[in-house]
């Protein structure tokens, strides 16, 4: 009787442990190194700076990671995985978000227990998307020019170390003669509103901060709205930047020119701006 009891004593031990302590399920592994991206000839340049995958796997969210990266998942066996291509909204690394104008891919792979699947996602542009302005210098016509208000002009560089692709980049010199630079786009374009994306690509490294914005024309007025601040860098950057909100925010305008505004600081005598691949992009 006794020996029944301690049985029993043990039993309900044994069974406590098993539910204060169930058994974890082992996960298998994902690992994105990168996202790689391609353009076509009508697309300008494949220029780009993917920083994070969105996952989603067999349609359910399974997180955001920051590139290079490995994660486990807890599932098994054949699972469609997803990934979105992740950017940096504006240049900003608090303000992450997928890029509207990229597609997603997505693939079947077998997940196995405790073992790292290899997945390599490749992206390119949406199929729906207008190219207002592709320019990348390489020819001789520029699609920016100064304004009234600026003391120097864009110009066109084929000095190495200031060109980022091709054969030229553009470049804008301030310094104490010449210490305001304004130049917009030639052209003013009709951009969809109503909460519709905009977004003006380029890669470009400073010596000194760059205002970036649009100018709207609502037929009595041009008025400048600077979204970004390009912050100095000597390596050369990709951004990309939302203009979306100040293009909806402003209904009663009909018109938006890209404008580029640089002033010679106090303390710097000359400073120069290198840009390239300047884009800007809507949906049609």
């Amino acid at each position: 009787m006794r020996l029944l009891f301690y049985s029993l004593i043990l039993a309900i031990a044994l069974s406590a442990c098993n539910w204060i302590n169930p058994s974890e399920e082992i996960p298998s592994y994902v690992r994105i190194d990168s996202i790689s991206f391609s353009a076509t000839g009508t697309q300008g340049t494949a220029s780009q700076s993917i920083v994070d995958a969105w996952v989603y796997i067999d349609g359910e969210n399974a997180g955001v990671y920051e590139l290079p990266c490995t994660f486990p998942v807890l599932k098994t066996g054949n699972c469609r995985i997803q990934v979105f291509p992740g950017i940096k909204l504006d240049g900003i690394s608090a303000t992450r978000a997928i890029y509207p104008f990229m597609k997603s891919w997505e693939g079947n792979f077998d997940l196995l227990e405790n073992s790292i699947t290899i997945i390599s996602p490749a992206v390119t542009y949406a199929g729906n998307l207008e190219f207002e302005v592709i320019e990348d210098f390489e020819s001789g016509g520029i699609t920016f020019s100064e304004t009234v208000y600026s003391d120097t002009i864009l110009m066109r560089s084929s000095d190495p170390g200031e060109v980022f692709e091709g054969g030229y980049s553009g470049k804008i010199v301030v310094d104490t003669d010449h210490p305001l630079a304004d130049v917009k786009s030639n052209d003013a374009f009709l951009l969809p509103q109503g909460g519709a994306y905009n977004f003006l690509e380029l890669n470009f490294k400073t010596d000194v901060a760059v205002g970036v914005g649009v100018i709207a024309n609502d037929g009595t007025q041009s008025v400048y709205h600077p979204v970004v601040g390009l912050n100095p860098t000597t390596t050369w950057k990709k951004i990309y930047i939302n203009l979306s909100p100040v293009v909806s925010r402003e209904t009663s305008s009909y018109s938006f020119y890209v404008f580029f505004r640089i002033n010679l600081p106090d303390d710097m005598s000359v400073a120069t701006f290198s840009v390239d691949n300047i884009k800007l992009i809507h949906v049609q």
